[in-house]
């Protein structure tokens, strides 16, 4: 099993005649145990899941890991808190629009 976790959209640009486009950011692949996939893509930063905040003026985890994965409601409008692959922790701009568990379990029975 792992998830999928997309931060809201933003403005991206606002054209002459005042219409916002808005830009979907990439959303974050996670592992049971937290480790953020696509390391490819995101080479160490962020490299793992470390909850979600309430408010992301005050720094503080409100929602652990462990917890968030079992409650996936629970994570919608708080802010990613992720740790780097050297431990420094970072708090994500866009609130959470969406928290998907995927079950990778083989549906043709075969595991």
């Amino acid at each position: 099993m792992f998830y999928m976790i997309q931060p809201s959209e933003f403005t991206d640009h606002i054209t002459g005649d005042g219409t916002e486009l808005t830009k979907m950011p990439y959303p974050f692949y996670v592992n049971e145990d937290g480790t953020v996939q696509r390391q490819d893509f995101w080479r160490g930063d962020p490299a793992r899941v470390v909850g979600f905040q309430k408010d992301s003026a005050v720094q503080q985890v409100d929602l652990r890991w462990a917890e968030a994965k079992t409650d996936p409601a629970a994570v919608v409008g708080m802010y990613l808190v992720t740790a780097d692959s050297k431990g420094n922790l970072a708090s994500h701009d866009n609130a959470v629009s969406k928290f998907v568990v995927i079950d990778d379990t083989p549906k043709d029975g075969t595991e």
